[in-house]
């Protein structure tokens, strides 16, 4: 290992150390690790993939300098591509042109050019949990003192990202990534306390997808999952840091909103609604669909009384039944 890698070495294990003990959710958290093993090695990309409940493909969770908006929906079978390979093998693979390789898969809709490449396996309490990439679209741009310090990385950190990673399934909606009811009854109410403890206002909006049954009935299940998920990913892009977003029902969301009055929180709904629809929803091999939302938001009552968390979402859910009335794709705000 060269001596400016050693020299590197030890600050980038110290900002991973407190990315780690952070409260960050763990998608931002993964694509600042992989951010910094690309600093580190000099790699043009860096994912982390883990393996899904099924232990049977693996799952994109993060990703630097890739090139694609459909991150979330990159998957491999275990076995499949050189990730599936490394995921089935808890072998490393250090290739030095892809185009020589045959267990390399490209892909279509990938926009990163690869022509090198290290992925190395995640091994956590004796399991393998994933796999990180690193590219770079010059050939031969790694060499074994490379491999070896992503390998050392993902075995620092692999334990660290298996506790966030089953954390994270306990409380979150596996398709959408969103958390779940049971997160969200858990949160509400703690979060309510801690708007009136500060004296700070506090909103939620509740979100539903337009007709999305037609979408589901015209071109099935399949279809439906990727468009919900697409959806939640815009939803994602278009909250603040601090918001939560909850899956609350088959197609619709709930986002709560600290800090934000009615009218903050209906910028953010408005700012949901124009990131669903300002563009087609595409499916690889399938439609290209145009979806938009309905919002109700309601701010948390403190007067004359402290309202419930079951009667704020109630009036969310008044706002939205009239956002839907007045002809959907549109943001009210209750009274």
């Amino acid at each position: 290992m060269t001596p400016e890698l050693i020299a590197r070495l030890p600050a980038v294990l110290f900002e991973i150390g407190k990315l780690v003990a952070s409260d960050l959710d763990p998608h931002i958290l993964l694509s600042r690790i992989s951010e910094l093993i690309c600093k580190l090695i000099g790699a043009q990309a860096c994912s982390v993939m883990l393996l899904d409940a099924s232990r049977e493909r693996l799952l994109a969770k993060a990703a630097y300098g890739l090139h694609t908006e459909r991150v979330h929906t990159l998957s491999f079978a275990v076995g499949e591509g050189v990730a599936g390979w490394v995921a089935l093998h808890g072998e490393a693979a250090l290739i030095a042109d892809v185009a020589e390789d045959p267990r390399f898969v490209p892909l279509t809709d990938h926009r990163t050019p690869i022509a090198s490449m290290i992925c190395v396996p995640l091994t956590a309490r004796g399991q393998r949990v994933g796999v990180v990439t690193t590219t770079s679209e010059q050939p031969g741009a790694f060499t074994t003192q490379h491999l070896e310090l992503v390998r050392f990385l993902a075995t620092t950190i692999a334990l660290d990202i298996e506790n966030v990673r089953l954390h994270r399934v306990a409380v979150t909606d596996p398709l959408t990534g969103a958390y779940n009811r049971e997160f969200l009854t858990q949160r509400l109410p703690g979060e309510l306390e801690a708007a009136v403890a500060n004296d700070r206002p506090l909103s939620v909006a509740l979100i539903d997808i337009d007709e999305f049954k037609r979408i589901n009935d015209a071109h099935g299940h399949l279809v439906g999952d990727h468009v919900l998920a697409e959806i939640a990913r815009r939803l994602r892009t278009a909250i603040r840091g601090g918001d939560l977003l909850v899956r609350y029902g088959g197609e619709e969301f709930l986002a709560v909103l600290p800090r934000a009055d009615a009218g903050r929180a209906w910028e953010v709904g408005e700012r949901m609604r124009q990131r669903v629809s300002e563009a087609p929803i595409e499916v690889v091999g399938g439609p290209r669909v145009v979806m938009t939302l309905s919002v109700g938001v309601a701010q948390l009552r403190t007067s004359p009384a402290l309202e419930t968390a079951h009667q704020l979402t109630d009036r969310a859910d008044s706002a939205l039944y009239s956002a839907k009335r007045h002809g959907r794709n549109r943001v009210e705000v209750a009274p």
